[in-house]
């Protein structure tokens, strides 16, 4: 079904009032700055402390997990988010994207594309300290559903994990603890991945 040129035009006005723009999630390898700049420099750091936090947040799951396995899955995850950005074109905010996929203007970036793609890039690292699994919300509710990856050292149940969500803040990775986050996450088995 072809999308009408009115409902387009009323789509193109309504993202312009929002002041969505494409999103430009840094990581090293998308800078456009000159290398050595005050914003480069202060871009890099940020990023960095970005990681470092994830890793302590992963590292804080428990005494068991690997430290090093810990670094790689937070500086992976947190690149990743923001090369998925890149990928999808993203615009902000999120839901804005939402509409411009259900519309075909875009095809991906749904917060299942970013669980199914995230998800994806950590099962490559084969982590052995930790687990990884599909977290969802509202399951089947057409406005409501969300996903998520959830990562659990191997040794944790599900609801001890960390949500790590790369949709809501259209690819600038967010995490929180399962508990302590504003979703009721449950686990999708992982058959239905």
């Amino acid at each position: 079904m072809k999308t009408p040129l009115k409902t387009i035009a009323i789509f193109c006005l309504f993202i312009g009032l929002l002041g969505c723009a494409r999103a430009n999630v840094y990581y090293p390898a998308n800078s456009v700055s000159g290398a050595g700049t005050s914003d480069s420099l202060s871009d890099t750091n940020i990023y960095r402390d970005k990681i470092k936090k994830l890793e302590h947040a992963l590292i804080a799951l428990s005494a068991k997990v690997d430290e090093t396995e810990a670094q790689i899955l937070a500086e992976t995850a947190v690149r990743e988010s923001a090369v998925l950005a890149e990928e999808y074109q993203l615009v902000r905010p999120a839901l804005a994207h939402n509409l411009m996929v259900v519309m075909g203007i875009r095809e991906r970036g749904l917060c299942y594309h970013w669980t199914q793609d995230l998800m994806k890039r950590l099962e490559a690292l084969d982590l052995k300290s930790f687990q990884l699994h599909w977290g969802v919300a509202y399951r089947g509710s057409d406005l409501r559903e969300h996903n998520c990856v959830v990562v659990t050292d191997r040794w944790q149940d599900f609801h001890n994990g960390l949500v790590l969500d790369p949709w809501r803040k259209s690819g600038n990775l967010h995490w929180a603890r399962v508990s302590e986050d504003r979703y009721p996450w449950k686990e999708l088995p992982h058959s239905e991945w």
